[in-house]
């Protein structure tokens, strides 16, 4: 997990078993806020609330986290009530209402910020292949110009083999088989 750590800024793509998804969400964002950097969590597969819960847990500085919640207004059926340092979107399949979202977090970021987009594989559930690689590719670019890091986590096995070969090509290094 040190890999992000050693960097000023770069993307990662962080491939992991299934079964450990939470855990390497866990310790990436511990490893990042422990160095004093504020993450941007970008939610698609467990809801904000369960992920301050675990976070909490593990002793993860909450004022340094701000989530982009994609996953629970869609479970609801209905808005959630306002909570501290979450933005709600609609459902994981509205690309341009989350890259609304990453964008305005972006403009509020304030010192070492990471972008944390949990999970790429989730959104195959909602999207296709091609327009997963082409928001992928501009929140990439975004993240780039503003010279901050990024890590996007996957299952392993969860992408096509052309979507994986598409991210694949727009990181700075892939990580993968990451296991107990």
């Amino acid at each position: 997990m040190d890999a992000i750590a050693a960097e000023e800024s770069g993307i990662f793509l962080y491939i992991s078993d299934p079964a450990r998804m939470k855990q390497t969400n866990l310790e990436i964002v511990s490893n990042l806020t422990a160095k004093g950097t504020a993450c941007i969590i970008v939610t698609t597969n467990i809801p904000s609330s369960i992920l301050t819960t675990l976070y909490t847990k593990k002793g993860i500085p909450m004022d340094r986290i701000h989530f982009i919640d994609a996953i629970t207004k869609y479970s609801l059926g209905s808005m959630p009530a306002p909570v501290q340092n979450t933005t709600f979107t609609s459902n994981p399949g509205n690309l341009t209402e989350l890259g609304i979202a990453i964008t305005e977090a972006l403009k509020k970021r304030k010192g070492d910020t990471a972008l944390i987009f949990d999970s790429i594989s989730t959104l195959l559930i909602y999207l296709s292949s091609p327009n997963i690689s082409k928001f992928m590719h501009f929140i990439s670019n975004k993240i780039r110009l503003l010279d901050i890091r990024a890590v996007y986590l996957s299952a392993e096995k969860g992408l096509d083999p052309l979507l994986l070969n598409q991210i694949s090509s727009i990181v700075d290094e892939v990580v993968e088989n990451i296991k107990e």
